[in-house]
């Protein structure tokens, strides 16, 4: 894995020991089975994260009381080579509904042979955020944010 950020954005890269079809679909039909449980918008537990597969589509929670929380919108949707998505999620980690606030997340997915994928993720535009972007920015950044969310996505697509 590497991890390059300029100054204001967060890029890190993930080989996959998967073929490209089935790493693209465990990204963008199972989140479930590898985005980190503690990391919700909603007021209960998400069992579910959707991203709805066409451009305009959500990217959401589905919360244990039922409840949707938005994280953003599909920007881009060119499977199985790319997705765009808004991260419409302010700097204190809360939804953020008004979409000129949201900073952008571009995934791209490259075979390196029949059984292997590399996986690049973009995290940009966090100024659009406003005041506070750069420990959104940090947050993301950090161990605990992409670096270490795509480590468990490539376990886990690795075995799907």
């Amino acid at each position: 894995m590497t991890e390059q950020q300029a100054d204001t954005d967060v890029r890190v890269e993930v080989g996959v020991e998967a073929p490209i079809e089935r790493t693209f679909q465990v990204f963008t039909e199972r989140v479930e089975s590898w985005w980190p449980r503690a990391y919700r918008l909603g007021e209960s537990a998400w069992v579910d994260v959707v991203i709805e597969p066409h451009e305009g589509g959500r990217w959401y929670e589905r919360g244990q009381d039922g409840n949707d929380c938005d994280w953003g919108r599909v920007l881009v949707w060119d499977p199985p080579l790319r997705l765009v998505l808004s991260w419409q999620i302010g700097v204190t980690f809360a939804a953020q509904s008004d979409p000129g606030l949201a900073s952008r997340v571009d995934v791209r997915f490259e075979s390196d042979g029949p059984s292997r994928t590399n996986v690049t993720l973009v995290h940009s535009d966090f100024e659009k955020h406003g005041e506070g972007w750069e420990s959104m920015r940090g947050g993301v950044a950090h161990e605990g944010g992409w670096p270490g969310i795509l480590k468990a996505f490539a376990e886990v697509a690795a075995t799907q």
